[in-house]
């Protein structure tokens, strides 16, 4: 089912449970029991089948549908057996007793006996803003449950004692009495069986013949469930969102939630990109002590000169299909709440609730930190370096003449890692004022800019995004629009928003239209050189130089008459020969997201079932014999 249809289905299905929510239920529930009854027929059905198929390879004569309906059927059998037997791994966390922090397992118990939860097995204190209660089935799908309650540190550092106490509800809601019950069954179902369609996708020995007995479920049957399931979670979120409300006050409960968001994005886009920017400098983080920074800095995060801004930007965010979890605004609505910055609490909730302990559980955080940051530190620094020698080297060539627009990007991205964004900024309108036309300089500036808490700096990076988005149908237009549309309704200069957002919408047409058609590679294609600079293709060579899968690399840039003024390239892999070859269905993701390039690419893996089918081989052939396409090959 296509991400429309499931849409549909999901507005659908919300209607029939505001209708009627406890049949609703009740509904999802049968259903759960039927694909359960059926995923356990079809097993006894391998069952047999590979009994009668393996008494017929012995004894009977062998033919080759015999053999391949034992190889289907084991092969099932695995698949099926492994689903149903899921047991997540146990959440990541120090461990805390009542005797280490009294208080606040005083608060959990208080809070577990008003909403009629079950008392935790373990209470985690991890390093993420966040808290979360885990059930971890011991026997699988027979259920004997482990409860972890998680708490993060940050959380605790950012929020009041109150407010912490709302979040613990929120998550205690979720299993109480029945409802709990009933919505981490179903959880655990809808998981375990999203689980099996990935095992079958990527089964090899015996899957065509094995999936045959699959394909009406999850097909059909599938889908819909999948859709009842998003309607119920999400419907359990505002339930667990009232008994908060109800123990702890929709006030606390409200400013807990807009608190986290804001730190969230303070974490994001501030804390943790300025500590990893000191891994240029350092070789190994054993100076570095984040959690003691955050013991002021979560609350100082809420006076940031960017808090309002990303509050905003928080509340304009919609409810969707990739999250169960209602959107801000929806749950502020739900608490009966105007959105409102909240205050940072005068004591937090860690050192209430931790006390002098506090001190230790930062030192444990941080050694253990270290520990697990230990080796990408080590790879951020050596890429520093690497980056530093870079940025010397064009600085020496810009001393004697202009260097390429490909290189100037190269050059300010290494400056915004190495020093911040005010030397990349730097960097950016030396190529800006150099080459005035150079839309991708123009976005990247008009985005670093427009977020300044500075408003002739915002007023700058807006102008500068304006001109791209009326530049035509070009890579940054759309979301060169949508971003100064942001920013103009953030500043409630409406007349001109009204105007803008039809540019938009003739933008965001035009940016689809032109992503389909280059994904497209069905009907005649037109391939040329990709003329990127040698810098940017000795970054590409250097990234795969660590990648033994890949054997020989290409870059082409594909044409369309949908996208006329897109540099579009596509990077196709050809893997190298031997055993221990990544997974052909995701290597080609993974590797997309360490490659940088000034344009929009895509990733083709030559072993990837579409681009290994014969079916494709003229294609592909087209596309290597374009001039120059060749930029990588692997020392033999």
């Amino acid at each position: 089912m296509d991400d429309a249809s499931f849409r549909r289905l999901v507005a659908r299905y919300e209607h029939d449970s505001r209708d009627d929510p406890v049949r609703f239920a009740r509904l999802t529930f049968a259903l759960a029991a039927f694909g359960y009854a059926a995923i356990l027929l079809t097993l006894a059905a391998s069952a047999w089948g590979l009994v009668w198929g393996g008494a017929q390879l012995l004894h009977g004569r062998v033919a080759g549908w015999k053999l391949m309906l034992v190889l289907g059927c084991a092969s099932l059998m695995f698949s099926l057996l492994r689903a149903l037997w899921m047991r997540p791994e146990a959440p990541q966390g120090l461990a805390v007793t009542p005797q280490e922090a009294p208080r606040l397992f005083e608060l959990i118990e208080t809070l577990r006996r008003k909403t009629g939860a079950p008392r935790p097995d373990r209470v985690l204190i991890d390093g993420e803003l966040n808290a979360a209660v885990w059930q971890q089935p011991r026997l699988g799908l027979l259920g004997w449950h482990r409860n972890h309650l998680v708490l993060g540190l940050p959380l605790m550092m950012g929020l009041s004692t109150r407010q912490l106490g709302a979040v613990i509800a929120h998550e205690f809601g979720h299993l109480r009495g029945a409802h709990g019950k009933l919505g981490q069954w179903i959880y655990r179902t809808r998981r375990s069986w999203y689980l099996l369609a990935l095992a079958r996708e990527r089964a090899s020995l015996g899957g065509n013949v094995a999936d045959l007995a699959l394909a009406f479920f999850f097909r059909h049957f599938f889908p819909r469930f999948n859709a009842r399931a998003f309607v119920l979670s999400r419907q359990q979120e505002y339930e667990a969102d009232r008994a908060a409300h109800r123990i702890a006050g929709a006030q606390a409960s409200g400013e807990g939630l807009q608190a986290i968001e804001v730190q969230s994005r303070y974490l994001e886009e501030e804390f943790w990109p300025a500590l990893w920017r000191r891994a240029a400098n350092a070789p190994s983080p054993a100076a570095e002590r984040p959690y003691r920074l955050l013991r002021d800095a979560m609350p100082a995060s809420l006076s940031h000169a960017k808090a309002n801004t990303w509050l905003a930007d928080g509340l304009k965010r919609l409810s969707d299909v990739d999250d169960t979890h209602p959107s801000l605004r929806d749950r502020l609505a739900f608490a009966e709440l105007k959105p409102g910055l909240p205050r940072a609490a005068e004591t937090s909730a860690a050192q209430a609730l931790l006390g002098g302990a506090l001190k230790d559980w930062i030192a444990r955080l941080d050694a253990r930190w270290r520990e697990e940051a230990g080796r990408s530190w080590s790879e951020r620094h050596r890429y520093a370096n690497g980056q530093r020698h870079l940025m010397d080297e064009l600085r020496q060539e810009s001393g004697t003449g202009a260097i390429d627009p490909d290189d100037h990007l190269l050059w300010s991205h290494a400056a915004r890692l190495l020093d911040g964004d005010a030397a990349g900024e730097s960097v950016l309108r030396a190529l800006v004022e150099q080459r005035p036309d150079n839309l991708a300089g123009r976005y990247e500036l008009g985005m670093l800019l427009i977020d300044d808490a500075s408003d002739a700096r915002g007023e700058e990076g807006a102008e500068l995004l304006r001109g791209v988005a009326e530049a035509g149908n070009n890579p940054w237009a759309f979301s060169a629009a949508q971003r100064r549309e942001a920013w103009l309704e953030r500043r409630e200069r409406f007349d001109e928003l009204k105007k803008w957002r039809e540019l938009l919408k003739q933008r965001d047409a035009e940016a689809t239209a032109a992503m389909q058609a280059l994904h497209d590679f069905e009907g005649p294609q037109h391939f040329e050189p990709a003329q990127l600079s040698r810098r940017v293709l000795r970054s590409l060579q250097d990234l795969l130089r660590g990648e033994r899968a890949a054997a020989r690399a290409y870059v082409v840039r594909k044409v369309d008459a949908a996208a006329p003024n897109w540099r579009f390239c596509l990077v196709i892999i050809e893997r190298a020969k031997g055993l221990g070859q990544p997974d052909a269905q995701s290597w080609w993701a993974e590797l997309r997201e360490r490659i940088e390039l000034p344009c929009p690419f895509m990733v083709i893996d030559l072993a990837h079932p579409y681009w290994a089918d014969k079916a494709r081989a003229p294609l592909v052939q087209q596309m290597l014999a374009v001039n120059g396409a060749q930029v990588y090959a692997a020392r033999r």
